[in-house]
């Protein structure tokens, strides 16, 4: 036993590697994205989006072409990548747990986040879906570390490089109010926004910039569905990027003063996103079980963490969007009402200062 809990990580990660090998799957448009990759490449600028169905940033077009290094020409990746990232995903998983909750390590919370991870890989993530979005809860919570420890241009950066990555990057903009009075979080917002749109401003200037006629075909379990939409267009996500943007500000300055808001906040902002998203994708789940895997390693209650990790897992695999992510929402809210949280406020145990000094 005293072995198995000495290599535990490692374990953890050939486990994970030979499941990722076995549930390896074809990723939804890698290949077409790295197509536009290599048009942005060779400067063709003009036909990155001259279709409508490229919804992806320029950062993640690039990051497709550089995953399709050693892939099959239909776009499988090449099985060492998988077995390396698969590895590497459950066992950082588990290091994270066990740096972040010094200096009482807890075995059994970093066990329950290895295993949580191991069922992710399961799903298969992130290759039956968009691999570079799931960094994007991984820049919302270090933007909020660096804003709350006062770099504000490097938090703009991080937030700026999410939109490259996809344009709903923008609906975590208002995560900065967890960090940071009002006026200093617009005035970083603004600069963040307006570094994310510039990375698009090239392809539009060439006049063939078709990203926003797309129309999307409303799913059966979806917010938009149960108000009687059938169609979404483009001209209706500023809307959802409304509601989103207004509840994750609300709940960013409702943990203003929490020390694992850098992990709640992302969190929020991923179940608001899937929640009012007119498309079920499961993939959309994916940037959720980052954030709430970093949530589990920070959080007080980490029971109650892994219950909304296990919530989210069992709404992706069972395909509900809208309830899944109500369901995870409200446990999230729970936690934050309960009475252990003022404890966590004063501890000072899974502070973004301690989150930058162990990990960055």
């Amino acid at each position: 036993m005293s072995v198995l809990i000495r290599y535990r990580r490692a374990i953890a990660a050939v486990l994970a590697a030979m499941l990722g090998l076995l549930t390896m799957t074809l990723p939804p448009d890698l290949v077409d994205f790295a197509a536009a990759g290599d048009l942005l490449l060779q400067g063709r600028l003009g036909e990155v989006y001259a279709s409508a169905w490229n919804q992806a940033g320029p950062a993640q077009l690039l990051i497709s072409r550089l995953l399709m290094i050693g892939a099959a020409p239909d776009g499988t990746p090449w099985p060492p990548i998988v077995a390396l990232w698969d590895a590497a995903f459950v066992a950082g998983a588990m290091w994270l747990c066990a740096r972040l909750s010094r200096p009482v390590a807890d075995v059994r919370r970093e066990a329950v986040a290895g295993l949580l991870a191991l069922l992710w890989v399961c799903a298969p993530m992130p290759w039956n879906g968009h691999p570079a979005e799931i960094l994007t809860p991984v820049l919302w919570a270090y933007a909020i570390v660096l804003q709350r420890r006062g770099r504000d241009l490097a938090a703009a950066g991080l937030l700026a490089l999410g939109i490259a990555l996809a344009p709903w990057g923008i609906l975590a903009v208002p995560c900065l109010l967890a960090a940071a009075r009002p006026a200093r979080a617009v005035r970083t917002g603004v600069i963040a926004v307006a570094g994310g749109v510039a990375c698009y401003v090239p392809f539009a200037l060439t006049g063939h910039f078709a990203m926003f006629r797309i129309t999307w075909t409303v799913g059966g379990r979806t917010l938009a569905s149960l108000l009687g939409i059938t169609e979404f267009t483009w001209w209706l996500r500023p809307v959802q990027a409304a509601v989103v943007a207004l509840g994750v500000a609300a709940i960013a300055w409702r943990l203003r003063r929490s020390e694992s808001a850098f992990a709640a906040v992302p969190l929020a902002a991923g179940l608001l996103r899937v929640g009012t998203d007119p498309v079920e994708h499961p993939y959309y789940w994916y940037p959720v079980a980052v954030a709430s895997l970093l949530l589990l390693a920070t959080a007080r209650r980490w029971v109650l963490a892994a219950a909304i990790a296990y919530a989210a897992l069992l709404a992706e695999s069972a395909n509900w969007p809208a309830v899944g992510a109500a369901a995870c929402l409200a446990l999230l809210a729970f936690g934050r009402k309960a009475p252990g949280e003022q404890a966590e406020r004063g501890a000072g145990r899974y502070s973004p200062a301690v989150f930058q000094q162990q990990v960055g």
